[in-house]
C-alpha cells in the first residue's frame, strides 16, 4: 500500500473500522473527521500514543459517531516519542471513557486500569490461538456425500436451478451435467420453447445446433426469453446458436438475452472441452449477476482500504487477521472458503477443526441460502441434516441454535463465510461484524 485512500464512514462504524485496522497492525496515519469532531491517530506496527483523559474521551466521542470520512495515508517511519498502547486496547479505552459521566473527575475515570495493557489486552483476541489448515486440493470426492444428503434430507439441499431448452439432449447429459452437479447447479432439460418453465430457474440457456430450428417459431422463443425477463429477480438468458443473422440477433437482444455464444463445431473431443469450459464460465458469472444485491451499503473507499492493508500479507495473516476481528464476537469461530465445486474450511479458533470433514459440497441449504442472499444466518436448527454436516465439518459433534453464518462478500459473489457461536449462550450484537464481513470478500478472495 503506497497511496492515501480515503472514504466515507456513513455506513460503517468507526470502531468497527478501526478493529480491523489494528488487526493487521499497520503503519500509517489515520484521520476521522465526523461531526463529533476530528481524530489523528499515528499508527505504528499497531499502536498509537498514550493519551491524556480528555483527549481519551474525545476521541471516544469521535468513535460513536455514526457519519463521517476517513483518510489513511500509509508510511515506514516511526513517530512515536512516549508510551504507546495496541490500537485494540485504545478501543476499548476510549469508549470506556465516553461512557463515563462528564461530572465525573479524571481520577474517577481511572485512567491507569483503562490503559493497564495486563488489564485490556489480556481480553483482546490478539490471544486467540486461530488454526490455519493447509489449502492443500481435496483428494477425496464430495460426490457421495452430495448423493447422500439428496436421498436422505433433500430439504437440506439448494440447488442452482439450470434450464435447457435442446433439440438434441445428448450433449447436455454425461459430462456437462455431472460438471454442474458439482457446483451444486441441477440441469433440467426442456423439448421446446412453449414446453420450458421459467418460475423456478436461476438461469436459462437455450442451444440451437441448426437456424432452421427457430424458423416458423420465432415469436415462441422470444416470448420465451420475455417471460424469463419477467420475473424477479429477472432469470438471465444465455443463447447458444450461428449468430450470422445480424436481424436476428437484433430480435434475441431486444427481447432480452443476457449472453450470446456461438453454437459449437462439433460434440466431442477438444471442442466439447473448450465449450464446456465457456459455457460454465459464462453461467456462473450470469448466476452471480443475478445474486448481487442491488443498492449495496457499501462505504465509499472502505474496500480499498481494507484490500490494500490485507494485499502485501501472506495467505496465513489475512485470515488470521480477519479472524481476530471475528474473535471478538464468537467464543468459536471459522472460516470458510466458497469454492466452485465445495465449501471448505480454512482455519479458525475455538472448534477442533482438525478432527472434521474438511469440506462440503456445493448445495447445502444451510450455507447456498447465506451465499445466494449474501444475508446472514444467526440461528440454526441443530438437529437439521445440514447444521449436523456444519458441526462435522468443524470437528464437533453438534452447534447450538445460537450460531452465525455471516457472508464475506466481494463483489457480486460470496467469496466466504465465517462461522461463528459462543458455546450455547446468546450471540452477542454481530451487526457491526455484518457490516465489516460485507466488504472483507476481497481479500480472501486473492489469497
Amino acid at each position: 500500500m503506497k497511496r492515501p485512500l480515503s472514504g466515507s464512514l456513513d455506513n460503517l462504524p468507526p470502531v468497527t473500522l478501526l478493529r480491523l485496522i489494528g488487526a493487521t497492525s499497520p503503519t500509517g496515519s489515520l484521520t476521522l473527521w465526523t461531526p463529533e469532531g476530528e481524530l489523528r491517530l499515528d499508527i505504528v506496527d499497531g499502536e498509537v500514543p498514550v493519551m491524556p483523559v480528555e483527549e481519551l474521551k474525545q476521541a471516544g466521542q469521535v468513535l460513536g459517531a455514526e457519519r463521517g470520512r476517513f483518510r489513511f495515508e500509509p508510511s515506514s517511519g516511526d513517530f512515536h516519542e512516549g508510551d504507546s498502547v495496541a490500537l485494540l486496547a485504545f478501543i476499548e479505552a476510549a469508549c470506556t471513557a465516553r461512557t463515563r459521566t462528564d461530572s465525573a473527575p479524571s481520577s474517577d475515570l481511572d485512567i491507569d486500569l483503562l490503559l493497564d495493557l495486563t488489564t485490556i489486552e489480556s481480553a483482546t483476541p490478539q490471544t486467540t490461538n486461530i488454526h490455519v489448515l493447509p489449502s492443500a486440493p481435496l483428494e477425496n470426492p464430495l460426490g457421495d456425500l452430495l448423493s447422500d444428503l439428496e436421498e436422505t434430507a433433500p430439504n437440506e439441499l439448494l440447488l442452482s436451478q439450470l434450464g435447457a431448452v435442446v433439440a438434441d439432449p445428448r450433449m447436455w447429459r454425461g459430462r456437462l451435467e455431472q460438471e454442474w452437479r458439482r457446483r451444486g447447479w441441477q440441469l433440467q432439460v426442456f423439448s421446446g420453447p412453449t414446453v420450458a418453465e421459467v418460475e423456478e430457474l436461476d438461469c436459462l440457456l437455450i442451444h440451437h445446433q441448426l437456424s432452421i430450428t427457430r424458423v416458423g417459431h420465432e415469436d415462441d422463443w422470444l416470448t420465451l426469453i420475455r417471460a424469463a425477463r419477467r420475473q424477479n429477480p429477472p432469470v438471465p438468458v444465455i443463447w447458444v446458436g450461428r449468430l450470422g443473422d445480424g436481424r436476428w440477433v437484433h430480435e434475441l437482444l431486444d427481447a432480452g438475452c443476457s449472453f450470446l455464444m456461438p453454437a459449437p463445431q462439433g460434440d466431442t473431443g477438444e471442442t466439447l472441452n473448450r465449450f464446456v469450459e465457456d459455457l460454465t464460465t459464462v453461467v456462473d458469472s450470469q448466476l452471480g449477476y443475478r445474486q448481487l444485491i442491488a443498492g449495496s451499503n457499501q462505504s465509499e473507499g472502505v474496500g480499498e482500504l481494507i484490500e490494500a492493508l490485507l494485499r502485501e500479507a501472506d495467505p496465513g495473516q489475512v485470515i488470521s487477521s480477519l479472524l481476530l476481528v471475528a474473535a471478538r464476537y464468537f467464543e468459536n469461530g471459522a472460516l470458510l472458503t466458497v469454492e466452485d465445486t465445495a465449501i471448505r474450511c480454512r482455519a479458525g479458533f475455538g472448534y477442533p477443526l482438525e478432527a472434521g470433514t474438511r469440506a462440503l459440497p456445493r448445495g447445502v441449504g444451510l450455507l447456498e441460502r447465506v451465499v445466494r442472499s449474501h444475508e446472514p444466518v444467526l440461528e440454526m436448527d441443530p438437529d437439521a441434516a445440514g447444521t449436523v454436516r456444519l458441526a462435522r465439518l468443524l470437528g464437533v459433534e453438534c452447534l447450538p441454535r445460537a450460531s452465525a453464518v455471516i457472508p464475506l462478500v466481494a463483489g457480486a459473489q460470496v467469496a466466504a463465510v465465517l462461522i461463528g457461536d459462543n458455546a450455547g449462550d446468546s450471540l452477542t450484537d454481530v451487526s457491526e461484524l455484518v457490516l465489516l464481513s460485507r466488504r472483507l470478500g476481497g481479500a480472501v478472495l486473492d489469497n
